[in-house]
């Protein structure tokens, strides 16, 4: 195993073989395990209650003193004994919590590319939504569009969702190894269609026929603005849902719903300039003299007409 492992680790990072996610899986549950274990040691230790002299202690208190005294150092004792048997509670129901969420669904933050990539096709239907991020409802009307397409018109479109990437470059890496993965029969008139919703990409593999059938510069406008811009307003659901509708308009004959309108907005400055922040400067300088002078100026006036007329 040590030379299987150092062979391994002398190839380069790209011929790596990646860890499976049953690996990943495995992991997790013993560093859950450990750190159960630790809980427990945790909680079943307390330096503050002596456990370890309480005996002792308790033993040369009924030696020393009067007899009346034994009832309450044996009670004392007794209390430690209770107090470690509450720790040593605690310490066996974090071990059992630790241990059924390990053994339990793994949650979706374990999700990731390796997934994909070990899947022989798609969860539902035409659709791996591994992020997740698409409605029940969507992916139901998605899969009968789809299904419509493969077997009616004999298009083929598969759907990946995925969280991030980890192995793959980019989308298109991603989308060209699942169409080869997945379109092994009729890879000409089959396509998969990538969202990575981490970042907003979006990646679209398809064979000679696809392409033709649909067009390459459609192809890119779905892709990137449709898909892709619905994701960057984080609305992914909504954008691989529009993207299915215009890929199956245009390979069923219909018109191209076309991609969303881009609305821009202008912005309007909300902040001064320098050459108007010292407009703005001068005019509060001359406000505060007028003040200062006002202030200083009536009162001395009164007091000069005061004293002309005395």
């Amino acid at each position: 195993t040590a030379a299987i492992e150092m062979e391994t680790s002398l190839l380069p990072p790209s011929q790596r073989p990646s860890s499976s996610p049953l690996r990943r899986r495995q992991l997790t549950i013993v560093a859950c395990i450990v750190g159960a274990l630790c809980v427990f040691a945790i909680s079943s230790w307390s330096p503050s209650n002596n456990l370890g002299l309480a005996p002792v202690l308790s033993r040369t208190t009924l030696q020393i003193r009067a007899p009346s005294t034994a009832g309450r150092n044996t009670r004392v004792s007794a209390r430690a004994n209770s107090h470690w048997m509450e720790k040593l509670g605690a310490g066996a129901a974090a071990f059992g919590l630790a241990g059924a969420m390990s053994m339990g669904t793994p949650m979706p933050a374990v999700a990731s590319e390796y997934d994909v990539l070990d899947a022989s096709k798609p969860t539902t239907g035409y659709i791996m939504d591994d992020a997740p991020c698409l409605q029940k409802g969507s992916e139901k009307k998605m899969n009968d569009i789809l299904s419509y397409l493969d077997v009616g018109k004999g298009y083929k479109l598969d759907v990946v969702t995925v969280r991030k990437l980890e192995e793959s470059a980019d989308a298109d890496t991603l989308a060209s190894k699942m169409l080869d993965k997945w379109s092994s029969k009729d890879k000409s008139n089959s396509a998969v269609l990538v969202l990575v919703v981490k970042n907003s990409e979006v990646g679209l593999a398809a064979g000679d026929g696809f392409v033709k059938a649909l067009g390459e510069d459609k192809a890119a406008s779905i892709a990137q603005e449709t898909v892709g811009y619905f994701a960057n307003q984080g609305r992914p659901n909504q954008g691989v849902s529009e993207g299915v509708k215009r890929i199956n308009a245009i390979l069923t004959g219909e018109t191209d719903p076309g991609a969303p309108e881009v609305k821009e907005y202008r912005k309007e400055r909300t902040y001064k300039t320098k050459e108007e922040t010292d407009v703005a400067r001068g005019a509060s300088y001359q406000v505060v003299g007028a003040l200062l002078l006002i202030a200083f100026v009536v009162p001395m006036l009164q007091y000069a007409g005061y004293v002309q007329k005395d």
